[in-house]
């Protein structure tokens, strides 16, 4: 517990009581912004292409292990498949990573940690933001949340004793969890056994059978996964490997910068700076002392906290000097580094600059929020990454009356088609049946729809085909390339993406009369 000149020290029990109740409405405003900013949003492509997983329940999938994919599916189990149905999942696992990190805050600080851990939470762009989009980032870091929690529990308990070993159980399957979730969490069992292996305190847990444990459980959990990626020759692990550290061209410190820039983007500029310096405090405090600091120390759960961040920035970093890294990567650290923040008794950590970084933060925030309900921001509509959202639903009207074009009479079977899994994925959401919609991949790296039944496997001689293409010259080339296999084919229209007067991009449907001669997978721009 805070000693008693710790400024996160409650004066009374009446304060501590106010504290949590401070902390269960910061919790509740994050639920509601969530909430509202998941209502206000269309659904993006890259959330289209997960919810067709939903379609085809798997153990794993070519670019993520299925926790997206199950998230989803007990979402629109329970509301259909709609914008609520898909969105419900990830907000539900904002409210419970919202809630844990609120009690690891509580666990190293006291309430008055917890409190500042929902606010946090609450203002932190990538906390809020993380949990309006279904994303694989949602059930990850959910679970990582829990089992940062879990962990702590674990840490504090008595060596050898039935509690800690209850609690390492519990941290294994959520570590589990969070794997079938997203690869990259194998970094915090990673990071946990690196701080043991030089922090002496932590050192003595390997006495114990609680680690072997846990590794053990989330093994187990996880192993449904590794049995999937066996059997389609682990095209999953190796995508994901090259995704990250495949070198690429152009200047690493160029993308160095980017990888920190992004950072900044989204957790703002002032509190990504003192989250950075609360971890080194939570380093320093626990390598100082670490002769002298039991199993169960606070500062050594800290220092343990500490590595959960810096191990996963250094990874990453790494990974950034060899190819662009995307901005939501490093997204494990927050959890942690947030509690460490929560708890920090620096002047720093609760004074002038902390106000500072949560006002920033806020307002940050509320731009992003007021732009998801109109365009305020100067930008043009293709740079607007939240205009991507917008315009799908027109694409699918007029793909559906494509369908009924009697430039098509005489085909058997008219199946519709996108080259891009993206555009395919939208389709399929947003046309009135819902219908298989293959994606083509013409000229495109494999995904997903590759290891489905694709229009070479389904279109047969006799059947027409709709399909999607962008409206530019490679994409009437690559139009022109499918027309080989039909007997007549041409385009009838172009459609405008839009979000509001803005166009954000263009495409164009094409008629496909009578299939001929659909050539095998491989042949052709394949």
């Amino acid at each position: 517990m805070p000693a008693p000149d710790d400024p996160l020290s409650p004066s009374s029990p009446s304060a501590s009581r106010r504290l949590w109740r401070l902390a269960a409405f910061w919790w509740l405003a994050g639920a509601l912004t969530r909430a509202g900013l998941a209502l206000l949003v269309p659904l993006l492509p890259d959330e289209t292409y997960y919810w067709e997983w939903t379609r085809r329940l798997e153990a794993g999938y070519f670019d993520h292990p299925p926790g997206i994919a199950l998230l989803l599916s007990a979402g629109t189990h329970w509301m259909g498949d709609t914008l609520l149905g898909v969105r419900i999942g990830p907000w539900i696992a904002g409210g419970i990573a919202h809630a844990a990190v609120i009690g690891l805050g509580g666990h190293l600080g006291g309430p008055r940690a917890a409190a500042r851990a929902g606010l946090l939470m609450f203002v932190l762009p990538i906390a809020t933001l993380g949990f309006v989009l279904a994303t694989p980032d949602a059930p990850f870091l959910a679970m990582l949340s829990v089992a940062s929690l879990l962990l702590m529990y674990a840490l504090s308990s008595q060596l050898r004793s039935v509690s800690s070993l209850v609690w390492w159980a519990l941290t294994g399957a959520a570590v589990g969890a969070a794997m079938v979730s997203k690869y990259t969490a194998v970094l915090m069992p990673g990071a946990v056994t690196l701080a043991a292996l030089v922090h002496p305190a932590l050192r003595k847990r390997f006495a114990e059978p609680g680690p072997y444990v846990s590794v053990i459980v989330a093994s187990l959990v996880f192993a449904p996964v590794v049995v999937w990626n066996w059997f389609y020759e682990w095209v999953s692990f190796a995508f994901q490997f090259s995704h990250g550290f495949t070198p690429a061209r152009g200047s690493p410190l160029l993308r160095e910068l980017e990888l920190v820039g992004g950072q900044l983007g989204l957790a703002s500029p002032i509190l990504f700076v003192l989250l950075m310096g609360a971890v080194y405090l939570a380093l320093r405090d626990g390598w100082e002392v670490r002769k002298r600091l039991s199993a169960t120390d606070v500062l050594a759960r800290r220092f343990a906290l500490a590595f959960i961040v810096i191990v996963p920035l250094g990874v990453f970093a790494f990974s950034a000097w060899r190819r662009a890294v995307e901005a939501n990567w490093p997204a494990p650290i927050y959890p942690a580094a947030v509690a460490l923040l929560a708890a920090g008794t620096a002047k720093w950590a609760y004074g002038r600059w902390y106000r500072a970084g949560v006002a920033l933060a806020a307002v940050l925030l509320a731009v992003v929020a007021v732009q998801a309900w109109q365009p305020v921001l100067p930008l043009k509509a293709p740079r607007d990454p939240l205009a991507r959202a917008y315009g799908w639903d027109t694409l699918a009207a007029a793909t559906h009356s494509a369908r009924r074009d009697p430039f098509l009479d005489g085909s058997v079977d008219v199946w519709v088609a996108a080259n891009r899994y993206q555009d395919a994925s939208e389709l399929a959401f947003h046309l009135p049946d819902q219908p298989t919609v293959f994606a083509l991949n013409l000229a495109s790296r494999r995904n997903q729809y590759d290891l489905w039944d694709t229009a070479h496997d389904r279109v047969r001689p006799g059947d027409g085909l709709v399909a999607v293409f962008e409206a530019n010259a490679k994409g009437d080339s690559l139009a022109n390339v499918v027309g080989t296999w039909f007997r007549e084919h041409r385009a009838v229209t172009t459609v405008d993406l839009k979000r509001g007067d803005g166009v954000i991009t263009q495409r164009r449907i094409w008629l496909y009369r009578i299939a001929v001669d659909i050539p095998p997978l491989g042949r052709d721009t394949w």
